[in-house]
């Protein structure tokens, strides 16, 4: 019965992937693409058997749960099948928050979440989500894959008992809002802004006058529908895939952090692998990782395109204001923990 469950999962993925096409973004062959990317002709020999549950908050369309797709073959082909890795989505076991949590615990093994949320366990882990670093997406790729950066954070989240496989990079968090008017610094005064739990984006919105709200990912679309909120951010797949522009049609390209999602291990689990284990779950995270990045490669001009089909407008936002009204904090975080060296390697990127 279990191996009859596990088929008709995985017909029915392919099944959304197939029907998933957008007005220029084709999910199915997009991702066939980029996991041709794998090479998975070294597998490890002689590994011990292990069985990993891998929680993701993302739909089955995300890119974020391609990548949980593309790690699970790199597991289980590397390893000859002795390794598995059972995949949720959809935030069906936990949220982003609650998934770190119970990473931390060892009640989960392999969580995934917006970096920014790893600065709730130790504010330096944040440093790839500073408000305005990042000038461009090439800068962001050079980040992600110089190791020290990723070498840095995984230090920063291993007292909280968690370790650190990939860090991919998505694009710029943008401001989803109802108000048509909303074209400026000034016009986001007393606005209701949905936020993730992530310290950066929400003192950038305080530093404007704005009131950021923590609301859940899955509460996110009512509470723009009921005026809880005036509007949410984040990056343009991330509003197409939830449909966000059916409740807000102004996207104001504010681009006040550039989005990086992590896979996390539960650092007991980890630890307890043999080192045979440890080289397939290392040799997968980077795999996965360059699938992600070849899958979202073009993914973005796409994006933007079915929101202007959906009837959402563009607009354009200059960012001077904002920048201005954050650098206070920016420069305050960054002395306070000390990241003013690897911050000069990231700006060095640029």
């Amino acid at each position: 019965m279990k191996k009859a469950l596990c088929l008709l999962v995985a017909v029915s993925l392919v099944a959304v992937l197939a029907s998933a096409a957008l007005a220029d973004w084709d999910i199915k062959a997009e991702f066939d693409k980029a996991m041709a990317t794998m090479d998975l002709s070294n597998p490890v020999e002689g590994v011990e058997k292990a069985r990993l549950t891998m929680s993701t908050h993302c739909s089955e369309t995300d890119s974020n749960y391609l990548y949980a797709l593309a790690f699970k073959k790199a597991v289980e082909t590397l390893s000859g099948g002795t390794m598995r890795v059972e995949v949720y989505g959809n935030g069906s076991l936990f949220g982003q928050s609650d998934a770190l949590q119970a990473t931390q615990q060892g009640t989960l093994d392999i969580a995934n979440s917006d970096t920014a949320l790893l600065a709730n366990y130790n504010p330096g882990a944040g440093i790839l989500d500073i408000p305005f670093l990042m000038k461009n997406r090439d800068q962001a790729l050079k980040c992600v894959r110089d190791d020290s950066i990723a070498a840095y954070i995984n230090e920063m989240i291993s007292g909280s008992r968690m370790h650190l496989l990939s860090i991919m990079p998505l694009n710029f968090r943008n401001s989803l809002v109802k108000n048509m008017n909303v074209k400026s610094v000034e016009d986001f005064k007393n606005f209701i802004m949905r936020t993730p739990e992530a310290p950066h984006t929400i003192a950038a919105f305080e530093a404007i006058g704005a009131t950021p709200t923590v609301i859940p990912a899955g509460e996110a679309y009512t509470a723009v529908q009921t005026g809880v909120a005036d509007g949410l951010e984040g990056h343009a797949e991330y509003m197409v895939l939830q449909k966000f522009y059916e409740v807000a049609k102004n996207y104001v390209q504010t681009q006040h952090v550039f989005t990086f999602t992590d896979y996390v291990m539960s650092k007991k689990v980890y630890d307890a692998m043999t080192d045979k284990q440890k080289e397939v779950i290392d040799r997968a995270a980077k795999l996965a990782q360059g699938v992600h990045i070849a899958y979202t490669a073009n993914l973005y001009p796409a994006m933007y395109a079915e929101l202007e089909k959906q009837g959402c407008t563009i607009t354009q936002f200059d960012t001077a204001p904002f920048i201005a009204a954050t650098e206070e904090y920016r420069k305050n975080y960054i002395e306070k923990n000390g990241l003013q060296e690897l911050v000069n390697k990231i700006n060095a990127y640029e």
